[in-house]
């Protein structure tokens, strides 16, 4: 890439990276939205609606669309959160856990793929970067 701009040059790789997860996952009917909260949910776990927000980077509202969505095709179950009878916890379904892995196995092999075809302190300075874009964008919109 010639263009030296961080931010164009994430955004293209991020569109990469969909590209692939959608090809790779396509059978699954899914919204990138969709696979990226399965990828947050782990087996036999509920998580508050809150760590989901922070896990995805979705804004309340899109996720609130997002769980619909799951919970319709019934890959997800919504329950009031005991801990906070304000809020919800999201956990999957049998259905759901196996859509899930699916995810994290795409995911890890992808991840495995780009891992082995750099040096540690490249890996290092990616983590680096994103540190600093969460640093420079957090509370904005």
């Amino acid at each position: 890439m010639t263009d030296d701009s961080l931010i164009a040059a994430l955004e293209a790789a991020v569109h990469c990276v969909l590209d692939h997860l959608a090809a790779e996952l396509g059978d699954l009917g899914l919204r990138q939205a969709e696979i990226n909260v399965l990828a947050a949910l782990p087996p036999g776990v509920a998580r508050p609606v809150g760590e989901l927000v922070a896990a995805t980077g979705q804004r309340p509202s899109t996720l609130t669309g997002v769980l619909d969505r799951l919970e319709a095709k019934r890959l997800v179950r919504r329950r009031v959160n005991p801990a906070d009878r304000r809020s919800f916890t999201i956990a999957l379904t049998a259905t759901g856990e196996t859509a899930a892995k699916r995810v994290r196995d795409a995911f890890a092999t992808l991840d495995g793929r780009v891992r082995d075809d750099l040096p540690p302190d490249a890996i290092q300075g990616f983590h680096h970067v994103l540190d600093a874009l969460e640093r420079h964008t957090k509370g904005r919109t």
